[in-house]
């Protein structure tokens, strides 16, 4: 079965492709296992109401300050489009093997193959629909090596208009070496 999100993105098969490559597809929402994702996505809800996306200042980090290595928050840069890492939970930097707080997206290269390309499109996508989004799966970081992950991705705004950040919460956990 095709997923909406697939099929939002045929025009970007190399993308999906690269993504499956990877072991990592996208998950519905009601499909969310991690007790951190649905956590997160449920308070992504509550936070927005009615709204199609809630504000970054509405954010109460004391309220999941125990899953702060798993969270991660990009900036959304549109004149031109681009992504870049805004914060970094330690969970993450650990999996990366450096902090790339402040750096854009694409040119990180804590991944294998052209997995940062993933990212930077998929973030994108997440930006355009203005809605959250899971994935789940198996991808490689340079440094961690092979790892289970679920995620959701969060976008938030702070015009009311347009998508300025994603909140992304992810669970991994490394897989044996083959």
């Amino acid at each position: 079965m095709v997923l909406l999100a697939e099929r939002k993105l045929e025009g970007r098969s190399d993308i999906l492709a690269e993504a499956r490559s990877h072991g990592i597809a996208f998950r519905r929402l009601k499909e969310l296992q991690q007790p951190l994702c649905v956590e997160m996505l449920s308070y992504w809800n509550e936070l927005r109401g009615q709204r199609d996306m809630p504000r970054p200042e509405e954010i109460d980090p004391v309220r999941f300050a125990r899953h702060m290595p798993n969270i991660l928050v990009t900036q959304i840069h549109w004149d031109p489009f681009d992504v870049s890492y805004r914060l970094l939970g330690g969970d993450f930097v650990d999996a990366h093997g450096a902090n790339f707080r402040g750096r854009r997206v694409i040119e990180s290269a804590s991944h294998t193959g052209c997995f940062s390309e993933v990212l930077f499109e998929f973030y994108k996508f997440v930006a355009h629909e203005q809605r959250p989004y899971a994935v789940a799966g198996t991808m490689e970081y340079t440094a961690r090596g092979r790892v289970e992950v679920e995620a959701v991705y969060l976008p938030f705004t702070v015009d009311g208009e347009r998508t300025d950040r994603i909140l992304g919460a992810a669970v991994s956990r490394t897989l044996p070496k083959s």
